[in-house]
């Protein structure tokens, strides 16, 4: 389960943002579960690793693009999602020479259903699609 924190809203009614500390543990978490499924428990902040490799960064970049448009396929249909947001990075294994892209994403189910995915940027915002 990588639920990171009970959603927090300011005296604006603006979701405050989780202590790193908080997302730290949930990715620890994260890497433990082995069944890789996101979590969307309403009222929650939640953090989720999605990533793949491949044998250059093109074949890692289509295979990764794959599971983010699956993530935000199901993410959509939840009432109250949000996505925060979306940090890339990419490795190169020195052995093999594979390439690992990997999107941390931390993301809001609010209970409330204050978000109704009205934000003004698309969840895919942050990276290429085909």
């Amino acid at each position: 389960m990588a639920v990171v924190s009970t959603c927090t809203y300011d005296s604006r009614g603006k979701l405050v943002r989780p202590d790193t500390l908080d997302i730290s543990r949930a990715k620890i978490r994260l890497d433990l579960d082995t069944g890789e499924k996101p979590t969307f428990d309403r009222g929650r902040l939640h953090v989720f690793v999605v990533s793949d490799m491949g044998v250059t960064a093109e074949a890692a970049r289509e295979r990764v693009n794959s599971r983010l448009r699956r993530f935000f396929d199901r993410a959509e249909a939840v009432y109250g999602f949000r996505k925060i947001t979306m940090k890339k990075s990419q490795s190169r294994n020195r052995l093999n020479l594979n390439t690992t892209i990997s999107y941390e994403i931390l993301y809001v189910v609010e209970a409330d259903g204050r978000s109704c995915n009205r934000g003004p940027e698309s969840p895919y915002a942050g990276y290429q699609r085909g």
